[in-house]
């Protein structure tokens, strides 16, 4: 299997861990009763609960970058030296963006985010009709 693919695997498993995180925090701050049932009435109050959700929203929403991109270098036979680093560098910042965002640290957080950004960016790069990959 390319690295590439394995970077994408890993990937759903950190954000897996992270989705677990989220659950864990949960159930800390609510009774699991509460969490067993249909929530209607449950707000998060918790500062790192509320980290924990919006650090999930934002993987999903640079996984919905990644992994299209990556299958499609997958596809057309595009993989190489940079599709391997940027996914590598997208896998990288996003072991430690969650931490980061979980625990504020807000320089540090804006610094991975964008290092993951690059490596989203570097596979499209790649891929694009003109890019001469």
């Amino acid at each position: 299997m390319p690295l590439e693919l394995s970077y994408l695997v890993a990937s759903i498993f950190v954000y897996f861990l992270m989705i677990v995180v989220q659950a864990i925090l949960s159930n800390l701050e609510n009774n699991p009763a509460t969490m067993a049932g249909a929530r209607d009435d449950v707000t998060d109050k918790g500062v790192m609960l509320c980290r924990a959700r919006r650090a999930n929203a934002n993987m999903v929403e640079s996984l919905v970058m990644f992994v299209p991109l990556v299958l499609v270098a997958y596809v057309t036979d595009n993989l190489n030296d940079t599709t391997q680093l940027g996914a590598g560098l997208f896998l990288a910042a996003r072991i430690v963006y969650a931490p980061t965002y979980w625990f504020g640290i807000p320089w540090l957080r804006t610094l991975v985010w964008f290092a993951g950004f690059v490596g989203i960016a570097m596979i499209a790069l790649q891929i694009l009709p003109f890019s001469g990959a």
